[in-house]
């Protein structure tokens, strides 16, 4: 318990109090007798409250003043006397308090509550609206005051039973009668409008108090139970000492008159504060914030609040932080001083919360202060580098977590770590940081990125001790700021290498992951061993790491060449897009055996057409056949059909400078012919290959374009050539004979596709016109039905041309 409130005693009378009620420094005491005493009281911190009687009328009333209530803004001092609720004005200009009005359809009442609601304009200024229920037997009244007068609100309401206390907040009466608790919304009618609650006390007279948040405070024998208006029950009772006579609220105190004393209770967290011994209370009244007035049959004592500057350093003793919170928020000092006390009692509370093991609830408070995380990442030993660690300084020695407890405390840190990381990459957050110490003076960290990389760390830590699972998905984030070092060495000691690895390739440390990839292959145990790893690392890499590609992509090609191929011809875009030149030339120089798989995927899976890699794939053909001693039929028709491929993508003079000339005639007169040495490619046909059928398989290949193939196949099949027509390759000593019948044969076949007078000066003079006469009649046919066709369609044109000037002529005429 702690001291909240100090009791003065400020009146003993010679009278029988049987009411009050106060507001501001005014205090009226209603007696037994009928005297209306009024009361201001002063009080000044650190001293005696002073009271001095302002004015007195010992003919009030004829019978018990039972009850009072005051309305200051309207100077209106509302009683209830003789049975009637009447009106008094209690303006310092007047004395006797003079009668405003009198509520003439109240004769009979035995109670009455007030319903005070103020409301401030956008001018600032206040309006008050006053409206009053009373009670006859089982009927209640309704009554709103205007013009120095109370008007009826509503009609009556019937009940089934007399209510014995009262209170209104809001648009909700809270009433009492002797067998329970019902809430009335005040407009409607007895049926819709009536809410029953609940039964009250065993042999106790029902007792509803309104409280300063606008709840309602229902007492059931020795507890208190709390409701809202709208008729939600809060199910946690504040328990008395015995059963209250009267109770106010003073927030956040509830102050509650027993027998013969005045304890002092909170309803969150419900702890007992204080108690006083007061001779025989029976009434409180609440006359603002921090002063309550306790009166018995004849004393009147005036309870102070202790200020809050002393009071909070008492709660905190006792570690009742919400306590202190809610007690440091009714202070009068600058918005800026309450939030800087607030600030630090709710630290050492989310501090306390974390001794105590209550991880998760101390790390939700520690985000809503933002505090900063590095303070609060120190609470947990071992997770902070020993030299920040030693700058730390916290209210109390640090509890020391072991097994259960740590792995608790390590999750809560973890949902605080990802709730703050979310919050720092917001866009919305300034790279410079204004982060609370837990601590006053302790440095915080105010760069957003040193801040995430130390939360980052962290959170590589807390996994590696409860979920490792989620190490990988961490190191994967590209907005991931671990340490490196520190990384590094919580990875290798725990031995996750492959999730050193994903870490070395999103911070994009290639050679470092490759490096440790290469070193672990050979460990049989290791999760990284073997040379898979490594080609998947490769062929990820995008084209402007090809060095590093290529540089450790041999010890993968030596141990596996087959799957050391698959660096340069996985179906991935990074992989088709390195450079194939650059890796041609790489595998050319350290891996020959590769370089024709290479590049046959290259052709024959992603259908490159570029000259160099054709150009040398045919090379590449052409060693094979030859180390083989043109045994290799499979790459001999691997050969001729890349070179018959159809448009040709190589170059078929650069090719066949490297061809040799002794061997792979087919393929040289294939490559002729590409390059448009067509007299040379038929000599080597049918000179070389002597194969005649080959030769016509060319020509009309060939033919068109004005290529006089069959013209050449002609004059070779009558002349002979020599070896200055086909530079480089030896002619065999004995050539085909001159073949005059092959020759007229081609003629008859092909006769269209050759020019006349060429073909009859190559022709020997010994042969006979009767074996050309079928050639000689077709082609001079053939030229005779062209210069006929030119002819025709000369004149046509001209008849054309013709009746357009007739036409014109015509027009303009």
């Amino acid at each position: 318990m702690h001291e909240a409130y100090q009791a003065t005693q400020l009146l003993k009378l010679p009278l029988n109090i049987e009411s009050v009620c106060s507001a501001g420094d005014q205090l009226f005491v209603g007696t037994k007798e009928g005297h209306l005493l009024m009361y201001g009281v002063v009080v000044r911190p650190g001293q005696e409250p002073e009271v001095q009687l302002l004015r007195s009328n010992k003919y009030f009333s004829k019978k018990p003043i039972l009850q009072l209530a005051v309305v200051p803004e309207y100077s209106i001092l509302v009683a209830l006397k003789e049975g009637v609720v009447s009106v008094h004005d209690i303006d310092m200009a007047v004395t006797n308090f003079p009668l405003i009005s009198s509520v003439e359809r109240s004769k009979g009442c035995t109670l009455f509550s007030l319903s005070v609601l103020r409301t401030s304009s956008l001018t600032g200024e206040v309006a008050v609206a006053v409206r009053m229920c009373v009670v006859l037997k089982r009927r209640m009244q309704f009554y709103y005051w205007k013009n120095r007068k109370f008007w009826e609100l509503q009609g009556d309401l019937s009940l089934g039973d007399i209510p014995k206390s009262v209170a209104w907040g809001g648009e909700t009466l809270c009433l009492g009668t002797r067998g329970e608790y019902s809430l009335y919304s005040v407009g409607k009618g007895e049926q819709e409008g009536i809410q029953d609650l609940f039964p009250t006390g065993r042999n106790q007279e029902p007792k509803v108090t309104l409280l300063q948040d606008n709840r309602f405070a229902l007492d059931k024998d020795d507890q208190t139970t709390f409701i809202s208006p709208s008729g939600q029950l809060n199910p946690k009772a504040v328990q008395w000492s015995e059963v209250a006579q009267a109770m106010v609220h003073d927030q956040p105190y509830l102050i509650s008159v027993l027998s013969k004393s005045v304890e002092i209770r909170t309803d969150e967290p419900r702890i007992l504060i204080q108690t006083l011994e007061l001779p025989k209370p029976k009434l409180a009244s609440c006359s603002g914030q921090g002063r309550v007035y306790i009166a018995s049959n004849n004393l009147v004592w005036c309870l102070t609040m202790v200020p809050v500057s002393e009071q909070v350093p008492q709660l905190l003793r006792d570690k009742q932080f919400e306590l202190a919170v809610t007690v440091a928020n009714i202070c009068d000092e600058s918005l800026t001083d309450k939030s800087k006390r607030i600030q630090h009692i709710q630290t050492l509370m989310a501090f306390d919360l974390f001794c105590n093991h209550k991880f998760k609830e101390s790390m939700e408070v520690f985000f809503q202060l933002d505090i900063c995380p590095s303070h609060v990442i120190g609470l947990y030993t071992g997770l902070l580098p020993a030299e920040f660690q030693d700058k730390l300084v916290y209210p109390d020695s640090l509890p020391v977590l072991q097994g259960r407890e740590m792995e608790n405390g390590l999750l809560a840190l973890i949902a605080y770590l990802t709730q703050m990381r979310h919050k720092l990459n917001n866009a919305s957050a300034p790279s410079t940081l204004t982060p609370q110490p837990l601590v006053e003076g302790i440095i915080v960290i105010k760069s957003k990125r040193q801040a995430l990389q130390i939360i980052d760390t962290t959170l590589l830590k807390c996994y590696l001790q409860t979920n490792d699972a989620l190490v990988a998905p961490l190191l994967r984030l590209k907005d991931n700021y671990c340490h490196l070092e520190e990384a590094e060495r919580f990875l290798k000691k725990s031995q996750k290498f492959t999730e050193l690895v994903i870490f070395y390739n999103t911070r994009k440390l290639h050679r470092k992951a490759l490096e440790l990839l290469s070193q672990h292959s050979s460990k049989p145990d290791s999760p990284l061993s073997g040379h898979s790893r490594t080609v998947t690392y490769l062929q990820n890499l995008e084209a402007d790491h090809i060095e590093l590609i290529l540089e450790f992509s041999l010890w993968v090609i030596l141990a596996s060449p087959e799957d050391g191929l698959t660096i340069f011809t996985e179906d991935m875009d990074t992989v088709e897009n390195l450079p194939r030149g650059r890796v041609l030339e790489w595998l050319l120089r350290n891996s020959r055996q590769l370089v024709i798989p290479y590049l046959e995927h290259l052709i024959l899976v992603w259908g490159e057409t570029n000259q160099l890699f054709h150009n040398s794939l045919i090379l590449q053909y052409k060693d094979v056949i030859l180390e083989a001693n043109h045994t290799d039929t499979v790459t001999q028709r691997k050969l001729r059909a890349l070179l018959h491929q159809d448009p040709p993508h190589y170059t078929a003079e650069q090719v066949l400078s490297k061809f040799p000339f002794d061997c792979l005639f087919e393929e040289r007169a294939v490559l002729l012919g590409r390059g448009g040495r067509h007299r040379e490619a038929l000599i080597v046909y049918i000179h070389i290959l002597g194969d005649l059928e080959m030769a016509m398989e060319y020509c009309s290949r060939e033919k068109g374009n004005g290529r006089p193939v069959y013209q050449h196949l002609v004059e070779l099949l009558v002349v002979p050539p020599d070896q200055s027509q086909l530079p480089g390759v030896r002619l065999p000593d004995k050539t085909r004979e001159p073949d005059l019948d092959a020759a007229v044969a081609v003629l008859e076949q092909h006769g269209q596709d050759v020019d006349l007078a060429p073909v009859l000066t190559s022709l020997p003079a010994s042969a006979s016109l009767y074996r050309l006469a079928g050639f000689l009649t077709a082609a001079i046919q053939a030229q005779v039905a062209s210069r006929h066709s030119v002819q025709l369609v000369r004149a046509l044109q001209h008849s054309a041309h013709i009746q357009l000037q007739e036409a014109r002529v015509m027009q303009e005429g």
